[in-house]
């Protein structure tokens, strides 16, 4: 009785974490360090092909985690003075498939006590990686430290949290885990905010209540940018965009028609309870701009994270 008790309180508790996450705190600014990705052609690793699809991974997508000595994170240039001055990788048009071969390989299931979310592989260091997640994905195995992830091979790998980072009041969260087996490793944008009518794919794993930890239900959406807020909602939600995100694909990529990402899912279409159109400085959005906003799913822009020092 005892050990259901604690068990429900546990639940209660995490219960509120999230709407203190999701709702109640302001979000607060970070100061800009961007960090540059290696350029070196050694770098690449050559022809790959996702092992589910067949389909080959362009070359400009493809970043191999044992070319870094340290922890750096794969970003592609941007001047912000100068919107045309991107380079090669930044320019160069992916077909579909391609982006979905290459989504497939960076996209993780992300076990979080008896939950599940997505992450993305944004780092690696002699075989230690770093996924990039939503911090409400985190809650639920907080208690134990009870996670697990999921890689395109099918392996499952032990992982905890990466201490050395603190997002404050953001969305975001980081897990390593260890490996021997060689990774890709994304390549974020550092481009501030994608165009509206822009083609964006939301990518991850809905949650399954039957075999989850298991079951590879990698979901790759094509939608558009219909809205870019000004003023980010509380966790740090800026992109709206009609793909169709699910449970379970929290923390999963949204990527541009580059094969860029350049957003992190964590919040679906219609939300059933509370109010999730709150701004960082405590505003509500107006009824008929909410009557706008709950037709979009929202992802905090990955310049947000990319802007972010550690």
């Amino acid at each position: 009785m005892k050990k259901f008790i604690t068990t429900g309180l546990f639940g209660l508790i995490c219960f509120a974490s999230g709407v203190l996450t999701q709702y109640l705190l302001p979000v607060k600014s970070f100061d800009i360090a961007l960090v540059t990705q290696k350029n070196n052609d050694e770098d690449k690793t050559g022809e790959q092909v996702d092992r589910w699809t067949g389909r080959k991974i362009p070359d400009i997508l493809i970043s191999n985690s044992e070319s870094f000595e340290s922890w750096e994170i794969p970003v592609v240039s941007f001047d912000r003075n100068n919107p045309e001055t991107l380079n090669l990788q930044a320019s160069t048009e992916v077909k579909e498939e391609e982006i979905e071969a290459y989504a497939r390989q960076i996209t993780v299931k992300v076990l979080s006590g008896k939950n599940s979310g997505s992450g993305i592989i944004i780092s690696g260091k002699n075989g230690t990686y770093q996924v990039l997640t939503n911090d409400h994905v985190l809650l639920f195995g907080r208690q134990n430290n009870a996670y697990k992830i999921r890689t395109n091979d099918g392996i499952i790998h032990t992982a905890r949290i990466a201490n050395n980072y603190n997002f404050r009041d953001y969305d975001l969260g980081i897990l390593e885990f260890t490996s021997r087996n060689n990774y890709t490793v994304a390549v974020l944008s550092n481009q501030p905010f994608p165009a509206i009518d822009e083609v964006v794919y939301g990518v991850g794993f809905p949650y399954t209540s039957s075999d989850n930890l298991n079951k590879d239900n990698f979901t790759f959406t094509r939608g558009k940018v219909n809205l870019i807020s000004d003023l980010s909602f509380r966790g740090g939600y800026q992109i709206g965009y009609s793909n169709d995100i699910v449970k379970g694909m929290s923390g999963g990529a949204l990527l541009n028609a580059k094969g860029q990402i350049i957003g992190i899912n964590g919040r679906h279409k219609y939300p059933a309870w509370g109010n999730p159109y709150v701004f960082e400085d405590g505003s509500i959005a107006p009824p008929d701009k909410k009557a706008q906003m709950i037709h979009s799913s929202w992802a905090i822009p990955i310049n947000t994270f990319v802007n972010y020092q550690h």
